[in-house]
């Protein structure tokens, strides 16, 4: 991944050279905030480990829940990554120029316009869980009862959808005031909850549970960490946030409720219906979707706009 970035800082005219100077201060701030973020992925690593050993042995719930996270990833990676990603310099920048009132504005529209393009896509993965792993997976020896079991686990991962991406955007928000510290004790209690909700859920509803608790866990933490910065940072209200994601939530369950209806109507979850379900089932999404923010009067459809569509010079 490093080195296909080369050729475009070159074209930029970046030219690295390698200089190692351990005195330099922003060495030392690596070292001294490297040691936090160490026990972070530590922490994901033990996570992991334990509730991938709690699905049943022989069951086909590892494969189940590794194969289900995948498809989580996606829209993750997709959507929220990519805005996460033009965000995050923008907030180190105010940080460095102590700007407080722009951090708080660029926060908060970040966390919205995540949310934006994260919730029909939760409530998307969650209706028509079972369509999507037939179409790309269900093909040789992956069977029927493979894709039950996968779409299962992704019905749990689903619901964590919104609440993973905006986590992982708030924790940033921290890292650009290089504060290292307090990702590591809210991952460390995310992680935490994760194991214990799983070692609950897991005897009665199996690798759903799983994956269940993954996104409980997550939604929770994703709360306390936009809670944590409202404290931390004066100025960075939650309300305004709280009624945007209100108005996102009831367009998703409008949107939710025709890609069902859809997908009846076409009614087959393998072969070419279930590719036909996943079709229409997203066109109609984004359909429904977009019409309601535009009668709930949505903020973030300009913004969203403005940030992704280049106008003509």
């Amino acid at each position: 991944m490093a080195i296909a970035l080369y050729p475009a800082l070159r074209a930029a005219g970046v030219h690295l050279k390698f200089r190692p100077d351990f005195h330099h201060p922003a060495v030392a701030t690596v070292f001294r905030l490297s040691g936090w973020t160490f026990g972070y992925a530590a922490a994901n690593i033990v996570s992991v480990y334990v509730i991938k050993n709690l699905a049943k042995p022989g069951s086909g719930g590892q494969d189940a829940y590794s194969k289900a996270f995948t498809f989580f990833q996606l829209p993750h990676g997709l959507l929220a990554m990519s805005i996460t990603t033009t965000f995050v310099p923008d907030l180190a920048r105010f940080v460095a120029r102590r700007d407080r009132p722009g951090f708080v504005a660029r926060a908060g529209l970040g966390v919205r316009l995540i949310a934006l393009v994260t919730f029909p896509a939760a409530f998307g993965l969650f209706v028509l869980r079972r369509p999507i792993v037939s179409a790309i997976l269900q093909w040789g020896n992956f069977d029927a009862q493979d894709t039950l079991l996968t779409s299962r686990a992704l019905a749990g991962f689903s619901l964590g959808l919104v609440g993973f991406s905006v986590y992982l955007f708030v924790l940033r928000g921290f890292y650009a005031h290089q504060d290292a510290r307090t990702p590591f004790v809210i991952n460390l209690v995310e992680n935490a909850l994760n194991i214990v909700l799983a070692i609950v859920l897991v005897g009665r509803y199996g690798v759903l549970g799983l994956g269940l608790s993954f996104a409980l866990a997550y939604v929770l933490t994703a709360v306390w960490a936009l809670q944590i910065m409202s404290y931390k940072v004066p100025g960075f209200s939650l309300r305004p946030i709280m009624a945007s994601l209100a108005r996102m939530l009831l367009a998703s369950v409008v949107m939710a409720e025709l890609v069902w209806f859809v997908a009846r109507l076409i009614d087959g979850d393998d072969g070419t219906a279930a590719i036909l379900e996943v079709i229409a089932g997203t066109l109609v999404g984004a359909a429904t979707y977009g019409g309601m923010l535009l009668l709930l009067g949505a903020p973030e459809l300009t913004a969203l706009r403005e940030r992704f569509v280049r106008r003509p010079a």
